[in-house]
């Protein structure tokens, strides 16, 4: 095992001990669900973030959690024991600076995930693509085997279990691990902060650019996940930056669709209630699984998470049933259909994952009409990364290209847009830009028929899309 640094000890401690804990930008993701989980632990939670809408805020109402719309330094007045800092804020935040003159205790969200990791055994699932899948599926079926394990999922909601995070009365805590950085002062990677039992890496390419000069350094820091994690790490052998990551690794479990993969994925097929697929173990016929989740790069996440449950001493017919059973997690490929319509709402945002996506809706709907949406986030990513882009949205008939999701950790790009729908309408005949997603819901009602299929993809909140169109009282059917 590796020895924890002075400071995980004294944080660790000092996290222990907390009566209460304030974060600062709660409505994230994972800070949403690390505040769960403390408030779980019997923590005074309350936070504070800006007063746009998070799909998290349900959950933290219903948790009970007091939320402050908006930073001031009188939100301190009533001092915590612990402060927790999301990743975008700096001393430029009210609620930073006022923290730092109190003399408060601040930690980062990275901070919280680690100390949590060094109470339970812990099982870290990271990767570029498919980690809050895999994460949300492994949680499911361990729940469903009865283990009550806890577990932090970075998306709102997991279909079937409710809020995204849960710290249970089990033994095991299972958790998405981000390869971003800690804070915009340290790029260390986040699940470096975490003691990992076994880890999942599910894919590897360059990916947050705005961190990450190239894949090589990637490479890296996956590296030093696998020399962290103490038991078995299950890696993706279908990605060579994957592989290549964990070459020095002691206890590899390597699976994909390669026969020299230690499990291999094979005969994937559509169903109509979704997809079927075998898993071999070293040559041999292991079994033939189940899925509601479309894609052949679910059936690889669903295999990931098999095996830790076969390393945990799960049955596999008990792994198959709980698979069988699992609805998915908010925005990823969730679907809702109104008015003849299929919409489907995903967390896609990297041309790899737009491209999958799209293809396994195609796969779904062959004869449809499929219109893509998609709001870029980050204009760092969106030019680094145009000519990936701009070949990935090929499955669909239509697309349109909202304005970019501005995030508070870069300055806004006006003309990322624009330049993105020109370098997707070389390759493909019927894009454009489409404005804010008032005017996106605008220009795409009138033209939906019953039949067609919308798709809402991207990191913000592209699914307001939807519901803007569901909310008109007539919209073409």
């Amino acid at each position: 095992m590796i020895p924890q640094k002075k400071g995980n000890v004294k944080n660790d401690n000092a996290l222990a001990k907390a009566l209460s804990v304030y974060f600062i930008g709660i409505k994230g993701v994972a800070m949403a669900g690390l505040a769960l989980i403390l408030q779980e632990q019997g923590k005074k939670v309350r936070g504070s973030d800006t007063e746009d809408f998070f799909a998290t805020e349900n959950e933290l109402r219903e948790a009970g959690i007091a939320v402050s719309q908006g930073f001031a330094s009188k939100n301190l007045i009533s001092k915590p024991d612990v402060v927790v800092v999301g990743a975008s804020w700096t001393d430029a935040n009210p609620e930073v600076r006022a923290a730092r003159e109190q003399g408060i205790l601040m930690m980062n969200d990275s901070d919280v995930r680690g100390f949590l990791s060094r109470q339970r055994k812990t099982v870290a699932v990271t990767g570029v693509h498919g980690k809050s899948t895999t994460t949300a599926l492994l949680s499911w079926v361990l729940t469903q085997a009865g283990m009550d394990p806890g577990y932090l999922v970075g998306a709102p909601a997991i279909m079937g279990l409710g809020a995204s995070a849960h710290w249970g009365r089990g033994g095991l805590f299972i958790v998405e691990g981000d390869e971003y950085a800690k804070s915009q002062a340290d790029h260390d990677a986040k699940f470096l902060d975490l003691n990992p039992w076994a880890s999942i890496i599910t894919s590897l390419e360059w990916e947050h650019v705005d961190i990450y000069p190239d894949v090589r350094t990637m490479e890296q820091t996956f590296a030093a996940l696998v020399k962290k994690t103490r038991g078995p790490v299950v890696a993706c052998a279908d990605w060579p930056s994957v592989v290549k990551a964990v070459k020095s690794g002691d206890q590899v479990i390597r699976y994909g669709g390669s026969a020299d993969a230690d499990f291999t994925v094979s005969d994937f097929r559509l169903t109509p209630e979704g997809s079927r697929f075998t898993v071999s173990r070293g040559g041999k016929k292991l079994a033939e699984f189940a899925s509601p989740l479309l894609g052949r790069h679910n059936a690889l996440n669903a295999t990931a998470a098999l095996i830790v449950c076969l390393e945990l001493g799960l049955d596999i017919s008990a792994f198959s049933s709980a698979l069988s059973s699992f609805r998915g997690l908010s925005r990823r490929q969730e679907t809702i259909t109104a008015g003849g319509v299929t919409f489907v709402d995903d967390y896609g945002h990297h041309p790899t994952e737009v491209a999958r996506t799209l293809e396994a809706i195609r796969e779904r709907y062959p004869q449809q009409k499929i219109w893509a949406v998609f709001q870029p986030h980050l204009a760092s990513r969106t030019r680094a990364l145009m000519p990936q882009f701009a070949k990935a949205f090929a499955p669909a008939n239509r697309v349109l290209v909202a304005d970019l999701f501005a995030s508070a950790r870069e300055a806004t790009d006006p003309t990322a847009t624009r330049d993105l729908a020109a370098a997707i309408s070389e390759v493909h005949e019927a894009a454009r830009a489409s404005g804010t997603l008032q005017q996106t819901a605008e220009h795409l009602a009138p033209y939906l028929e019953p039949g067609d299929v919308v798709v809402t993809m991207g990191a913000g909140d592209v699914y307001k899309v939807r519901d803007l169109i569901m909310k008109r009282e007539t919209w073409n059917l």
